[in-house]
């Protein structure tokens, strides 16, 4: 028999797990629509996503409990998603969209100024090539 201790261990334990998948998914979600892959890359990663979800659930139940499944646990990862999207979500997809907005940025300046100095480098070279063409010219 559980005890009712480790049985609201287990369920505030889920209810935290539920948030992380909430915050999970939404990150995922941002960066889906950020990228816009293709439907067949969507379909295995919205797969790839569920395996890694279930994985990390039955983490945290062998952490909780042993392992051991009981409807406290599936209404504790819904009740924490629920209360994630009822609470956080808009803020977190607001905090997501604004970083990867971020990250394109810092990437484009980091691009323009990698190109800036592949630019430099390829004119003094065609420079230098020049005045060895007319230095030694025959």
């Amino acid at each position: 028999m559980v005890s009712l201790k480790l049985q609201f261990f287990t369920f505030l334990n889920m209810m935290v797990v539920g948030i992380l998948v909430g915050v999970a998914f939404d990150f995922y979600r941002v960066l889906r629509g950020k990228i816009k892959p293709k439907r067949l890359i969507t379909d295995i990663f919205d797969l790839l996503f569920a395996i890694i979800v279930t994985i990390i659930i039955f983490i945290a139940l062998i952490y909780s409990n042993g392992g051991v499944i009981r409807i406290y646990v599936f209404v504790g990862v819904l009740l924490g998603e629920i209360i994630y999207y009822w609470l956080f979500s808009d803020y977190i997809i607001l905090l997501f969209s604004k970083l990867i907005e971020f990250i394109y940025y810092i990437i484009g300046k980091l691009k323009n100024f990698t190109l800036l100095i592949y630019n430099n480098i390829k004119k003094i070279i065609i420079n230098i090539q020049n005045w060895l063409k007319i230095r030694f010219k025959r």
